[in-house]
């Protein structure tokens, strides 16, 4: 496992600084002629390894792509991690990860208490993903740019940042992963934006738990998730997405953690390689 680690600066907020990690695929070295697919996920710290990790537990994704690479799966994609915002008490993150703004996130989540709204950045991020990072990894590693081979993914607030990312960009995305998909903080508008903006040649991955929640005192967060993931789930059917196109798991008592995701990753790594082009080449 390969990870490249770099910090850059974020323009479009003001010059920010974030660090980025970048999981080469096993063979980069070797194979100097081949280009690559490109996967950028959110919350980067989490992805590789448990000692950046916030609770102490990755999500895996070198050791998934290395083992099916030992078992001789050709199959290969870079990925590019961003960290995510930590600052205010977290509520930076979702600050970047929504171009909408939640006005009462304090009625949503106690752990917001003090805040009267979160929210309104992400299409700057999303400005800074497109224009800033994009160019700079297609520049200094071996890709293949372009919607066709390039995918985007993240959980929780990052699942809504990835859906919003998709279907307002579809010419720099071809599929989205999004994992326990914090739709409830801007439910309305994101499903708004998915209808005016749908377009049946993306692919879509969803998942959930069935005991997902965002705050222990909220009983009824675990519906709330499960719900609004297959009412998108539902809606892009309604539309026609072709079956082959929408993969949504339930994952039976599962949690909203990395150990969750880590789980799971492997499912959706091996649906997102059938539509990822060149991850065989």
């Amino acid at each position: 496992m390969t990870i490249e680690t770099f910090e850059i600066s974020i323009p479009q907020l003001g010059g920010r600084k974030r660090t980025v990690r970048v999981l080469l695929p096993p063979g980069y070295g070797e194979e100097q002629e081949r280009r690559y697919p490109v996967l950028y996920m959110q919350d980067g710290h989490n992805l590789f390894s448990p000692e950046t990790a916030t609770f102490g537990k990755h999500w895996e994704i070198g050791e998934t792509l290395d083992a099916l690479a030992v078992r001789g799966d050709r199959r290969r994609v870079l990925v590019v991690g961003v960290d995510c915002n930590h600052d205010r008490q977290g509520m930076s993150r979702l600050d970047e990860y929504s171009p909408w703004v939640n006005p009462s996130i304090s009625l949503d989540i106690s752990r917001a208490r003090g805040f009267e709204s979160a929210g309104g950045e992400g299409a700057q991020y999303l400005a800074f993903l497109a224009d800033t990072l994009m160019p700079l990894i297609n520049q200094k590693y071996r890709t293949l740019p372009g919607p066709a081979s390039t995918g985007i993914a993240g959980s929780s607030m990052g699942g809504l940042f990835s859906l919003y990312a998709l279907y307002e960009r579809p010419d720099l995305f071809g599929l989205c992963g999004a994992f326990s998909t914090a739709a409830w903080f801007a439910k309305e508008a994101l499903m708004q934006h998915i209808a005016q903006n749908y377009r049946a040649d993306r692919a879509v991955y969803l998942d959930i738990g069935t005991a997902e929640t965002s705050d222990d005192s909220k009983a009824d967060f675990p519906s709330r998730y499960l719900q609004d993931t297959l009412d998108i789930r539902d809606y892009l059917t309604s539309r026609g997405l072709a079956q082959e196109r929408l993969l949504c798991v339930v994952d039976k008592g599962a949690n909203h953690s990395e150990q969750s995701w880590a789980r799971r990753f492997p499912g959706f790594i091996n649906w997102a390689f059938g539509h990822l082009a060149g991850a065989e080449l």
